[in-house]
This record gives structure tokens, sequence and C-alpha cells, in this order.
């Protein structure tokens, strides 16, 4: 059977199967979902930085969403960080490997969205060396224990729209599978070679306000303006896994984006340690559709 290895795990999220389980069951269960959210939740945005910094926002999104294990597989909408994707490239087959077991593949599901839609292929290389969907594994293994998934990576182009729709066609229908897309939000600082809008406590609250202009967009479900909006303002690294996830989540008859929590890394750090010099600021958000 093809198995993916984790790359990122003793880096990202820790790489023994106790410390892991014990990050995982510390995250959900400090994860507070709002109760008045409506239902039912289709899809999610999480961030996938290391768990020291964004791992209680994404636990936050995937137990609004996998909390009461009604999904069982899970299309997760990948990031490009290499620049290597040009279509909805599919790891459709085996499974992924993360310190808590292996993951399968839910097969009979990546078959039929390479069926239906043009737009996608099988690539198990465009996956091997990205590490945005990884790090969402073992924080879903502590919710869902039967759990599958199709993993699609997507370039930050007006083709991921339509991806979405074509995955959310084929979703049509199944109560049993949602989707979750993965991005962190405004690099911003030296260590990026940009920073307009200043050092430190200014360059945070800059950062902020230019997520908050990609927060809107997926709260109104706006997946056309999602990847024009990134490439303007530089505000998500993962602009084509937004576009599909919004796009599918409409088709599954999603109409608002709800954001349930927002941060930076630079107020993640300070907070712990307000000596820090890095004036470096990544945003994070929860987002859930319904």
């Amino acid at each position: 059977m093809d198995i993916r290895q984790p790359v990122v795990a003793g880096a990202f999220y820790r790489s023994s199967a106790e410390a892991c389980r014990r990050d995982v069951d510390r995250l959900l269960h400090a994860a507070e979902v709002p109760a008045d959210l409506p239902g039912p939740l289709v899809g999610g945005i999480v961030p996938h930085a290391g768990w020291a910094f964004s791992g209680a926002i994404a636990a936050l999104t995937l137990k609004a969403l996998l909390g009461d294990a009604r999904p069982r597989s899970v299309v997760l909408f990948g990031a490009d960080h290499r620049g290597t994707v040009h279509a909805g490239e599919v790891y459709n087959s085996g499974a992924w490997r993360t310190p808590l077991g292996d993951v399968p593949i839910d097969a009979d599901l990546a078959a039929a969205v390479l069926d239906e839609a043009d737009d996608c292929r099988a690539n198990h290389d465009a996956h091997l060396e990205e590490h945005s969907l990884e790090v969402q594994i073992p924080i879903m293994q502590g919710l869902v224990k039967a759990l599958r998934i199709v993993p699609i990576a997507v370039p930050p182009t007006d083709l991921a729209v339509q991806i979405g729709r074509s995955v959310g066609a084929v979703l049509a229908g199944r109560s049993d599978v949602c989707v979750v897309g993965s991005t962190d939000l405004t690099h911003h600082g030296s260590r990026y070679g940009f920073a307009p809008g200043g050092q430190h406590e200014a360059g945070e609250q800059w950062t902020r306000a230019n997520d908050r202009r990609m927060i809107e967009l997926m709260e109104r479900m706006a997946a056309e303006r999602i990847v024009p909006e990134a490439r303007q303002h530089h505000n998500a690294c993962g602009a084509g896994a937004i576009a599909a996830t919004v796009a599918a989540s409409r088709a599954l008859g999603a109409t608002r984006g709800f954001c349930l929590e927002y941060s930076n890394s630079y107020a993640i750090v300070h907070a712990k340690q307000p000596w820090d010099l890095d004036d470096t600021t990544v945003g994070y958000a929860a987002v859930v559709f319904g």
C-alpha cells in the first residue's frame, strides 16, 4: 500500500505517539465551539503553522465540523507552497501516516472526484513535501476513529473556484463528508520581506486589518474574489484552498461563513514573551461554513 510518510512530525508537532496524543487531547479539550452555530456545517478553514502557534485555532474548526463524528470522510484542500500545483492534485489511494497511525484514503470518493471533475487529476507527488494538510490529520484522528480522507492540493489561481464547484457537485447529497481548506493569512515582517505596516505592534495591527479583508470575503462566501484579493494584498498563502473550500461549501448548501476565532503569531509569542524582538506576524483564522 502507498503510504505517505509525515514530513513535519517533530517540527510542527511532536513525533512520538504519546506526546502527539497528549497534545491533540489538550487542544481539543480547550476548543470551545459556540453553541449557537447553525447546522449543518459542511466546511471550514484551518491554519497550518506549528501547533504551538495555530494548533488551538485549527482544533476549533475541526471540533466544530467533526465533533459529533457525523462526517467520516473529509476532503482536504491544501495550499501550494512550492508553486508546483497546476490542477486539483488528488492523493487517491493508500494512506497518510501520522504518529497516531495510518489514515486511509477514501479511494471510492477519490475515484468519483477524478471521474467527474475535469479539473482534478491523480498526483501523489504534489503532496510529498507539502505540510498544510499533514498538520491537520492527527487532530482529526482525535475526533473521528474511522476517519478517511481525500487530500487535494489546489493552485492559487482562478481554477480554484472551479475545482471547488466540481468537488462540491460530487459530494452533493452526502451527509457523511465535509470539506476543509488550509491556509495561513498575512505573512508580515522582515523575515518575509513584506512589512508595509511597520514593525512590532504597528505591524501586528496592520496585519489584523489586512487579514480582516480576507476573513470578510470568507464570511460572505465570495469564492471568486478570494484569489484576486490574495494577489493584491498578500493575505493568504493558501488562497486556492480557501476559494475551493468556499465554492464546494456553497455547492453543499452553505450560505454564510462564521469566523470562530482569529489570532496571529505576534500576539501569541508576545503574550508569553513580551521582550521578544521578532517582528514577524502571521495571521490565523478558524472559519466554518453552514
